[in-house]
């Protein structure tokens, strides 16, 4: 027999279940130095070895490959006629296993976004909770922007001892690299308030927890500034809602 002829062989004489003469044929090339018989043993043994396949079990039953090749169906049949019983086993063993290898790294990948969206939806509705408190609040101080001008953003500013929650809408997107920032500006001096950035329909909700309570004269503004923010306003500003 040539090694085409033993290929299909490798895989049980790995696992100990090759039977004669096929058993002496292989064993003759590998004594011979055969490289191919040689290079294909080896990986029929890391296949054996990798699966935690074990020699001990029952023979098989003679009508397992005529069982196996009829699942496979007519054409499929073909490719597997080659193959021991075992070997066809083993081979759609190791297909299934690739197949279920791939949904499960489907599903983890799903669950992961899943398991993101449900975050984020939990922190997008912690800030809203956390700013309707602020609306609420018997202390809270308004301020509207923007309103009777032609297409600006317009909105609210809420000023409470704590925070400070800027609600504005009809913002357009900022360029690719830039977002908004918010400045608090107290004794004309700028302060980062934190970065935002407007949703789809471009309406946005930024809340901001200042160091100090705000006072009277007190400025919030917001300019187009680099994605990473800055420590001082660059742009002039498109917001501006004095307290």
């Amino acid at each position: 027999m040539n090694c085409d002829e033993l290929r299909p062989d490798y895989l049980l004489y790995a696992l100990g279940t090759l039977e004669e003469p096929e058993r002496g044929e292989l064993r003759a090339h590998l004594d011979r130095g055969c490289e191919s018989c040689t290079a294909g043993l080896h990986e029929a043994r890391a296949i054996a070895f990798g699966m935690g396949a074990s020699v001990e079990g029952p023979a098989p039953p003679r009508q397992l490959r005529g069982r196996v090749l009829a699942i496979a169906g007519p054409q499929q049949a073909g490719l597997w006629s080659g193959l021991k019983p075992w070997a066809v086993v083993i081979a759609l063993v190791l297909v299934f296993s690739v197949v279920l290898i791939g949904q499960a790294y489907r599903f983890l990948h799903e669950k992961k976004a899943l398991r993101s969206e449900i975050d984020r939806s939990h922190t997008e509705a912690a800030a809203l909770g956390e700013a309707l408190a602020v609306i609420q609040a018997p202390d809270t101080r308004e301020v509207t922007f923007g309103q009777g001008q032609p297409s600006p953003p317009r909105g609210r500013v809420f000023f409470h001892p704590t925070s400070v929650l800027l609600i504005a809408s009809n913002l357009p997107q900022p360029p690719a690299g830039k977002t908004y920032e918010m400045w608090l500006i107290r004794g004309g001096k700028p302060a980062p308030a934190g970065l935002f950035s407007p949703n789809d329909q471009g309406n946005a909700l930024h809340l901001f927890h200042p160091p100090s309570a705000p006072v009277q004269r007190d400025i919030v503004a917001v300019t187009v500034e680099n994605s990473a923010g800055v420590e001082a306003p660059t742009s002039t500003p498109i917001i501006v809602a004095p307290f």
